[in-house]
């Protein structure tokens, strides 16, 4: 497990006077054991504060964050005073849970959302407690303004749904083509995957609240309890078609996400593509021989894909794409097993036995729809590009 570190940002180098901290805890959080360590794990750059049975750090650095644009950026979506705070802080501090408080004992490791709750609970004191705090910034990816900080973080310890997760986490709205989506920043750490919501006929607002909703649920009761890969759920009173549900990685490279978009064509985003273009099918020589026994048809339905031009760039094909399929036919015929078997095809054709020319290739065939399959799923689930990715568009 990874803990979250939180930076506070500062307007001038100063660490927390410890008892006004731990008092401001005893204050905000009366249910758990607040203390200083031991006096000999404090250091001049460095606070350690005992919480229960677990130590957190509280390290200053006398230096400003490193600046990240897209951090900030977001943040300003809903702190507009996020970009002139960054540029009036001088330090920051580092905040995150660290092992036992209590010498050779046996305390058990914190999950992430225990130490998450911890270390929520100390950042919120430091912004009672400390003067000259202009932000928080948690995990480097969620900027918040100290004032929601405040607030929010007194639920540190609340059971879903009343736990502060919009602390930990960033809701990022797109658009593609018509349709409005929004995928999330930070929610990877509690579940390991990201969402990715792309339902068509819902404003920005609407969206905004479905995910806030999953996301919440995710954190409260883990991804084992959230929806599978495959699961479908039917309209309601704000949906009006189904959506579909898929494990997968994200088209914007956020890494993976559970992916939430309309199952039905509503709109008609949805286009078909040939896996294997004309152009391979009409050249190499394994799709030739395998239509002329009839095994290989490009415009049946194996070698198509449903997909959203408006995801794409545009639809001219990725050469890395062409290439790699054409790689892999090539492959399969660079062995003397196929060079016996096209020579007995064409000699079975030749004397007019179509039978047995379509058994000399037979399993040639069958590999060529496994490679269909395998870049089908591929495309499915983002593993791979048809075309170029479109790059995130504001709505």
């Amino acid at each position: 497990m990874t803990n979250p570190v939180a930076f506070v940002l500062l307007d001038d180098a100063r660490l927390p006077a410890t008892e006004v901290l731990i008092e401001a805890l005893r204050r905000r959080h009366p249910g758990l054991l607040w203390g200083p360590a031991a006096a000999k794990m404090q250091s001049d750059n460095a606070r350690l504060i005992r919480a229960g049975d677990h130590l957190i750090a509280i390290a200053l650095i006398s230096a400003p964050m490193p600046f990240e644009q897209q951090l900030w950026q977001q943040a300003s979506w809903i702190w507009p005073d996020a970009f002139q705070a960054v540029r009036r802080h001088r330090a920051h501090l580092m905040v995150s849970s660290m092992g036992s408080a209590v010498d050779e004992a046996e305390t058990a490791e914190l999950s992430t959302i225990e130490s998450t709750r911890l270390t929520t609970a100390v950042v919120g004191g430091l912004v009672e407690s400390q003067p000259g705090c202009l932000g928080v910034a948690w995990s480097g990816k969620i900027g918040r303004s100290p004032e929601m900080w405040l607030e929010q973080s007194r639920s540190a310890f609340a059971p879903y749904p009343d736990q502060p997760f919009a602390l930990w986490m960033e809701i990022v709205p797109y658009r593609s083509g018509k349709t409005i989506g929004a995928f999330t920043v930070g929610l990877s750490a509690f579940t390991g995957r990201e969402i990715e919501f792309e339902v068509d006929g819902l404003d920005q607002h609407t969206v905004a609240i479905r995910v806030a909703q999953l996301s919440a649920y995710l954190i409260g009761n883990g991804s084992d309890d959230g929806p599978e890969s495959g699961a479908v759920f039917e309209p309601d009173s704000e949906i009006d078609h189904r959506v579909a549900v898929l494990h997968r990685n994200s088209r914007f490279n956020i890494g993976p996400v559970i992916s939430f978009s309309s199952l039905d064509d509503r709109c008609g985003r949805i286009r078909t593509f040939p896996i294997i273009p004309a152009a391979i099918a009409r050249n190499h020589p394994l799709l030739v021989m395998l239509g002329k026994v009839g095994l290989f048809d490009p415009a049946q339905a194996e070698n198509q894909i449903r997909l959203r031009p408006d995801h794409y760039q545009s639809e001219v094909r990725l050469e890395s794409f062409d290439r790699g399929i054409s790689q892999a036919l090539s492959g399969m015929i660079a062995t003397d097993k196929y060079a016996e078997a096209d020579t007995n095809a064409r000699r079975a054709l030749a004397s007019g036995d179509m039978a047995s020319a379509r058994s000399s290739l037979q399993p040639w065939a069958e590999e060529v729809g496994q490679l269909q399959t395998a870049a089908k799923l591929g495309l499915t689930l983002c593993d791979l590009f048809l075309f170029m990715p479109a790059p995130l568009r504001s709505p």
